[in-house]
């Protein structure tokens, strides 16, 4: 495909269409899935076949050349993708929750960039993605001052520092880093990078039991030279980082439905181990078993719950309720909720399909040893459990409490 047809590709499907290609390419990506596992690498070359399919530029709007999409087929490409390699879909959900800004966030990022990163999006694989986590330092979000940090030099921005957990970094075009700038009265915000510029460093640091190649590796950043302009949505040190609901809406969800796709995989794998397994001292299938039709019909239960909350919360917003101040709370709320009950269900299909397959399951041959550890790690992601549930609790039994569901660490 060249690159014309590859834009013309990207700007004319309706959302409906670059889901159907989605899933087309979904047995590849499964194919690919296992080795990179095993090796602990990034999956580039599933990349190119998402931008010819047009997920790349979904959520970009229609009025920009974009194919339009909202925050629902945002979930419904991501749950999809991750259904095939969770690892791309996480990729990919971090790229969307950038675009998600640049689509709704209105006037969050300054128009120059917002075209810039349109305009690479439409033309080419140009990956963005977010750099908030810091070494040694918790969230900005609790008041702490990042220690990445520019000055300016001459008129240009010179950007030191280190970031953890920038996921997808070796295949990134561009990073959104949050730091403080070095001035007399010192302001927090964000700075647009291009990944691959001077100064930029990708340290390999990323080696864990499950979600293995997605290359969350650290980024150091030294004396990288940036435009004055590639600096905004900044704030006094004194008053802290103004965070976006949007971005925690986005954050949230899209994070469940990677792990709601890994739950399809299993889904799938299982009944499909259930229907083509004869043990030779029943002679008969195991789905002809009592046992394995109610575990199945527990996991089909369980995943339907998870699709139709995430599904409904994207819906929500894209109804328009993400624009009106009094439901972004609810959403926002309901956002952390579907995060932590989709996870736990997930992880419940996973341990149920590997527990149904018995030896064969954790078998390193078979794909259930590698759902379950998948979705195990999504336990490590902000917020955990526990966080959200005593924040719920704090505001049911009134006693105040003032950090969001969403405190805006990424890990």
């Amino acid at each position: 495909m060249t690159a014309a047809a590859r834009i013309e590709t990207s700007v004319q499907p309706d959302p409906a269409t670059v889901l159907t290609r989605a899933a087309a390419l979904v047995p590849t990506l499964a194919e690919r899935s296992a080795q990179h596992d095993v090796d602990r690498s990034l999956p580039l070359e599933n990349l190119r076949p998402l931008y010819d399919a047009g997920l790349l530029s979904l959520v970009i709007a229609k009025a920009r050349g974009g194919v339009g999409g909202g925050l629902e087929a945002a979930v419904d490409a991501v749950s999809t993708v991750a259904s095939g390699d969770p690892s791309t879909a996480l990729i990919l959900a971090m790229h969307y929750i950038q675009h998600g800004q640049l689509a709704f966030g209105e006037d969050q990022w300054p128009e120059e960039l917002t075209a810039l990163l349109i305009r690479e999006s439409l033309a080419d694989v140009a990956l963005v993605n977010a750099a908030y986590v810091e070494p040694f330092l918790g969230s900005a979000s609790h008041g702490a001052v990042p220690q990445t940090s520019a000055r300016l030099v001459d008129g240009q921005w010179r950007l030191n520092g280190q970031k953890k957990y920038v996921t997808g970094a070796r295949a990134l075009s561009w990073i959104r880093v949050m730091g403080v700038t070095d001035e007399p009265e010192p302001r927090v915000g964000f700075f647009l990078v291009p990944a691959r510029a001077e100064g930029v460093e990708v340290v390999p640091t990323w080696d864990t039991v499950g979600m293995r190649a997605t290359d969350s590796n650290d980024v150091i950043f030294r004396d990288v030279v940036l435009p004055k302009s590639h600096f905004f949505g900044d704030s006094p040190v004194t008053e802290g980082l103004k965070m976006s609901p949007l971005d925690g809406i986005w954050y949230l969800l899209l994070l469940a439905s990677v792990y709601h796709g890994v739950a399809i995989a299993a889904r799938n794998s299982i009944v499909s181990f259930a229907t083509g397994f004869s043990p030779g001292a029943l002679g008969a299938p195991l789905a002809t078993l009592p046992r394995f039709q109610d575990a199945i019909g527990e996991i089909e239960v369980t995943l339907a719950t998870s699709q139709r909350l995430i599904r409904s919360i994207g819906r929500d917003y894209d109804a328009g309720h993400g624009s009106q101040p009094h439901r972004l709370a609810d959403l926002a709320r309901d956002a952390g909720v579907a995060k932590l009950v989709v996870i736990e269900n997930s992880i419940r299909i996973t341990s149920a399909a590997l527990e149904l397959a018995g030896n064969q399951g954790i078998s390193r041959g078979n794909p259930f040893e590698r759902y379950h550890r998948d979705v195990i790690s999504a336990r490590a992601h902000n917020p955990q459990a526990h966080l959200t549930r005593t924040r719920l609790g704090k505001g049911a039994l009134s006693v105040e409490s003032r950090t969001p569901l969403w405190n805006g660490t990424r890990t």
